[in-house]
């Protein structure tokens, strides 16, 4: 028997679960940042209005505005990015991408043509 026989033929790489597939990795992670840039815009823009009504702050209450924001942006973007990952493992993807740029208002970034 020849060495080479021990080896599998072509076998597909190896993925843990949950890991994204090429072809659509680059679709969901242009997703993800687009809702991470649109609500980071809206965050600044609170904390600068709120900021703007507060007066005179310590560099103490800046940090807790700024750290209780940002907590509250990571909660709320939690479910929907877990969601476009996991989207990545079935066929449905193109649909839960487009679904979250029309509830969060992304724009265009999906061509409506790839969802027929």
């Amino acid at each position: 028997m020849h060495p080479v026989d021990d080896y599998p033929v072509k076998q597909a790489p190896f993925r843990p679960e949950g890991a994204l597939t090429l072809d659509r990795e680059p679709e969901v992670e242009a997703t993800i940042a687009s809702l991470r840039q649109h609500f980071e815009a809206v965050r600044q823009r609170e904390v600068k209005r709120t900021r703007g009504r507060l007066g005179e702050l310590s560099c103490t209450q800046e940090n807790a505005i700024d750290s209780l924001s940002r907590g509250i942006i990571d909660q709320i973007l939690n479910t929907p990015i877990a969601v476009l990952k996991a989207s990545c493992g079935n066929s449905h993807f193109l649909v839960a991408i487009a679904m979250v740029h029309r509830i969060f208002n992304l724009g265009e970034g999906l061509r409506q043509d790839r969802l027929v």
